[in-house]
């Protein structure tokens, strides 16, 4: 069993814990900056196998304020507070008892420490969970990618390119004849040089007037020749990078479709868009041009070698003496700007996030006039940007010429001691000019081909984000054995159902609730106390920690997704539009919807009359999130939307809280048209949109209090009562003040 957190502690607690524990190991060590009287201070929680004791350091000597055994604790978990948190523990006997309270500042850590307590303390194996920070290689310490596990530099290159191979098989025949038109263009390329030899030492001194042309007209229809093989080449290969990436694509985006709202939770959507569009672009860039190019240049060095070696192999040898020296400060230059390049790419990342936060968010920047204070957030991070920006750059603009400079040294050599073989009369002029157009052709294959480290491990580690999630399985996968159900009655039933968003943060705790198909369940409450969460789970966003939730008699998890989602309807808190026309909104769940039962929904949900009144009617453009639309219309258009769906259950979240009293009337009745035979489960903070339902839950922390009609519940006089006298006097003060 490993440490989970282990902080440096003070001489003082080291000696205290010592002096009680011996040496016993510690599994746990943190502190925290607020003391047991709540004022900030210096407190430490200290955690074994068999304990879990509370340190306050005293001068040379820490006070020991509480200690408990692990087997006298049930369960562990944090309680958030104003302003702070506490760490809080159940005993055995229902006891709850505050172990320490700490800043928010330290809740990442604490939450880590709570989540391997309680594991520990219900006889579970405990998880490897580390306080969250960088996320580093295991194996070379390198900061990773934010929401990446995929480490650059030690990215298994080999079983990546099997598996790329694996896209390309189903396109051999193309990949072929990409292949063999690589080996012609290779081919004809090396030709103009050898011929330029005979030119020299033949044609030339005999004077041959003929013959020249003829050779010229050689060379001019090889290089023809070869400009064509090049042209077609690239083509074909361009469609198969493209094409296999689009492949691919299409697999990353099937599956974060499939994914459930929990991956959304950990992922940012600026790094969800870098995953399908900058990394697939690398993808692409690396098959549609980078291997292409590899091969060819690394064929022309094979074929530049051997006709090199066959016209002279002393000068040959003499010609490749600068090639290790070359080859390793390429590699040198690599080993030290890689680093610099993996944190631009990181800073492009953070730079996507940002700006798809930003303008998403644009009307709430402009409404609180926050316009100087975002672009000072974007100065930043483009600063930030252009900083390792320059570096890596800076970095490559210093090194190549320093290649170059190597480079040239080859050229030298042939100079001098080419020059002498042919004072000597050991080699032709032509034999000379043909080494210095070869050696011209060789130097730049060579430092492309060094580059193709670089190349491979930016485009593995692309490849290899992909793959990340393209192997996960969704977070709500349908079981092995899952039950089709194409007919659903709507009985919905909760089973003892505790679910936290963070486990050790329940949001519901054992929630029992059986409702009857046909039924209409209002949910009441105040915000937090779980009413949209018990709706999460009835769509099955995310499953119970504890206790099942039941469709029909049938744990939901052995329904087929698609079979349940497609008979449930929603109407969310948050109107979502998608940019298109209205007609395509109301359609989204039944895309082949005729004009008539498009507008019939749109009847229903008293939206007929607004949409007519726009000059394209039906065919108007909503605009992005559907802001050309006001807040009551898009609550319209998206109830038109589920009415259109047609469900069996059927989810009100807020359906009426944008719109005026005179419009939520006809909705009211619209709605009341539409719940007749489904299963409707409602939530509104305006109660007075409930009364119709059979019956009201009221929930408070996370669990339920009262059930029953609107008229039952106000001659209980509880929680629902002091609701609903609440919002009547929040009625009046409105009253007063229009």
């Amino acid at each position: 069993m490993e440490n989970l957190i282990k902080e440096l502690m003070p001489q003082s607690l080291e000696h205290t814990y010592q002096k009680l524990c011996g040496n016993t190991e510690i599994r746990i060590a943190i502190f925290s900056d607020i003391d047991s009287d709540g004022n900030f201070g210096n407190q430490w929680l200290i955690a074994t196998d068999d304990e879990v004791m509370m340190f306050s350091p005293n001068g040379e000597e820490a006070l020991l304020k509480k200690k408990l055994s692990l087997k006298e604790i049930s369960k562990v978990e944090t309680q958030s507070l104003i302003g702070c948190s506490s760490l809080e523990v159940t005993t055995s006997k229902g006891e709850i008892i505050e172990l320490m309270r700490y800043s928010n500042i330290h809740s990442t850590k604490f939450s880590a420490a709570t989540r391997w307590l309680d594991q520990i303390v219900k006889g579970e194996k405990p998880s490897e969970i580390t306080e969250e920070g960088p996320s580093r290689c295991p194996k070379c310490g390198l900061v990773l990618a934010e929401g990446s596990k995929v480490c650059p530099r030690c990215v298994q290159k080999g079983k990546i390119l099997l598996r790329l191979i694996n896209y390309i098989k189903p396109y051999w025949v193309v990949a072929l004849m990409s292949g063999l038109l690589t080996l012609l263009a290779t081919g004809v390329r090396l030709i103009p040089p050898y011929l330029t030899r005979t030119i020299i030492d033949d044609v030339f001194p005999s004077k041959d007037y003929a013959r020249l042309g003829w050779m010229v007209l050689i060379l001019a229809i090889i290089s023809f020749a070869g400009t064509g093989f090049s042209v077609i080449r690239g083509r074909i290969t361009a469609w198969l990078g493209a094409k296999i990436t689009y492949d691919i694509r299409g697999q990353l985006y099937q599956m974060v479709q499939r994914m459930s709202l929990k991956f959304f939770d950990k992922h940012k959507t600026g790094e969800l868009i870098s995953r399908v569009s900058r990394d697939t672009e690398a993808l692409q860039d690396f098959l549609a041009f980078e291997i292409p190019f590899f091969i060819v240049n690394f064929l022309m060095l094979i074929g530049i070698g051997a006709f090199l070696i066959s016209m002279n192999w002393k000068l040959a040898i003499l010609t490749l003496v600068p090639t290790p020296f070359v080859a390793m400060g390429t590699i040198a230059i690599w080993n030290r700007i890689r680093s610099t390049f993996g944190k631009v790419w990181h800073r492009w990342s953070l730079m996507s996030t940002f700006l798809n936060d930003v303008f998403s968010g644009i009307r709430v920047v402009k409404g609180f006039s926050q316009e100087p204070r975002e672009t000072k957030r974007f100065s930043t991070r483009n600063y930030d940007l252009f900083h390792v920006s320059m570096s890596a750059e800076q970095m490559w603009a210093t090194y190549m010429p320093l290649l170059s400079f190597l480079l040239g040294t080859g050229s030298l050599i042939i100079w001098y001691f080419g020059g002498k073989y042919v004072m000597d009369e050991e080699m032709t002029i032509g034999t000379l000019f043909a080494f210095m157009g070869y050696m011209g052709m060789f130097y730049g294959p060579l430092e492309m081909v060094t580059h193709v480290w670089n190349w491979i491990s930016r485009s593995f580690a692309a490849a290899d984000r992909i793959f990340e999630i393209l192997d996960m399985e969704p977070e709500v996968p349908d079981e092995a054995e899952s039950i089709p159900m194409p007919d659903i009655k709507g009985a919905v039933e909760f089973k003892n159902v505790t679910f936290g968003y963070d486990k050790h943060k329940p949001v519901l705790k054992n929630i029992e609730l059986n409702v009857k198909a046909g039924e209409m369940i209002g949910f009441v409450g105040r915000s937090g106390v779980g009413k949209t969460t018990m709706t999460n789970l009835i769509c099955r966003f995310y499953t119970a920690d504890e206790g099942s939730v039941e469709i029909d008699g049938v744990d939901m998890k052995k329904i087929k997704l698609d079979d349940l989602r497609s008979q449930i309807g929603m109407v969310l808190q948050d109107q979502f539009l998608f940019n298109g026309t209205i007609a395509e909104n109301i359609a989204y769940a039944k895309p082949d919807a005729t004009p008539e039962e498009i507008m019939q929904a749109a009847k229903i949900a008293n939206a007929h009359d607004f949409i007519v009144k726009f000059p394209e009617g039906y065919d108007t453009n909503v605009g992005e999130r559907g802001q050309r639309l006001s807040g009551g219309e898009r609550q319209r258009v998206s109830i038109a939307r589920a009415i259109m769906h047609n469900p069996k259950i059927l989810i009100l979240d807020e359906a009426t809280s944008s719109v005026d009293t005179e419009t939520e009337k006809a909705v009211q009745e619209a709605l009341a048209r539409l719940i007749k035979g489904r299963t409707t489960f409602a939530i509104a903070h305006r109660l007075s949109t409930l009364r119709n339902s059979d019956r009201l839950v009221v929930l408070e922390d996370g669990k339920i209090v009262e059930m029953g009609t609107h008229d039952e519940l106000m001659e209980k006089k509880g929680t629902y009562q002091k609701l609903v006298e609440m919002q009547t006097e929040l009625s009046k003060i409105r009253v007063v003040d229009g």
